[in-house]
């Protein structure tokens, strides 16, 4: 079973399939984040509030301090620092960590400005380490594989996989809510 190729380039090696990647990815999050998942908009105006104490917001369970939203934040910000990481090529990983935590406060601002859920500056460490995470994975991978080219291939094969997962599973919450 042979690999697509354009022109003796692997096409799951390009910047191309990276970028459309990240654009589905986008999507997803912004959905996510600012959207809570829901097809409505009735999710905006619904709820604002301001933490700008780190780790003050942490839901408690029992008794006991929950910070299992801290690590889905961080977890879903990895793919993040990812592309960045496939997208910006030899340029330094500290421009994709700015553009990261630039995307990251930019939905803390717009969750405030819709009313659409808790601005937390908790939220905006997570992601940001969760990209950092995943722009070190990328470097990793890179170094592992030799080439920019190689290591794009192994990531956007992951991250295909991964995108028709998430699509797939996104289709049967709305055939399941429908």
């Amino acid at each position: 079973m042979g690999e697509v190729s354009a022109g003796g380039r692997s096409v799951l090696g390009s910047r191309g399939i990276s970028g459309a990647l990240f654009a589905i990815y986008a999507v997803v999050l912004v959905w996510a984040i600012l959207f809570k998942m829901q097809v409505s908009l009735d999710v905006f105006g619904t709820m604002r509030s301001v933490n700008v104490v780190p780790l003050a917001g942490a839901l408690v369970v029992n008794g006991e301090p929950d910070y299992s939203e801290v690590v889905q934040n961080l977890v879903a910000f990895v793919p993040f620092g990812l592309y960045m990481g496939m997208l910006l090529g030899k340029r330094p990983l500290a421009i994709g960590l700015a553009f990261a935590a630039a995307t990251s406060l930019a939905f803390e601002v717009l969750q405030f400005a819709f009313a659409a859920g808790a601005s937390d500056a908790t939220d905006l460490i997570a992601n940001t380490l969760g990209a950092a995470v995943g722009l070190g994975l990328y470097s990793v991978t890179r170094r592992i594989a030799g080439s920019d080219a190689r290591a794009r291939r192994v990531c956007n094969t992951v991250g295909l996989c991964c995108t028709f997962l998430a699509v797939g599973f996104i289709g049967l919450v709305f055939i399941a809510n429908s």
